[in-house]
């Protein structure tokens, strides 16, 4: 990996941490809608639908960082 390479790397590390941020703000927000009754069953399987949205922006996340951890832990000088 060159440094141009490991740039681009991280800018996309960065864009996936952000659009993680996103997807929990959202979660955040149907989450404060929460009463003492229970969601209506629309509300429900719109907070597990997010839920999945969520985990699968965490997942895209983890492995760009795990990607980018390996490029600073090896090194990124060879070509």
């Amino acid at each position: 990996m060159n440094h141009t390479e490991f740039t681009e790397l991280h800018a996309a590390y960065v864009a996936f941490m952000r659009a993680y941020f996103v997807e929990v703000e959202k979660s955040s927000a149907m989450l404060a809608e929460c009463t003492a009754e229970p969601l209506p069953l629309e509300k429900r399987l719109a907070l597990t639908s997010q839920g999945i949205v969520e985990q699968e922006a965490h997942l895209t996340y983890l492995g760009a960082k795990s990607l980018l951890l390996n490029a600073a832990r090896l090194g990124y000088g060879s070509s």
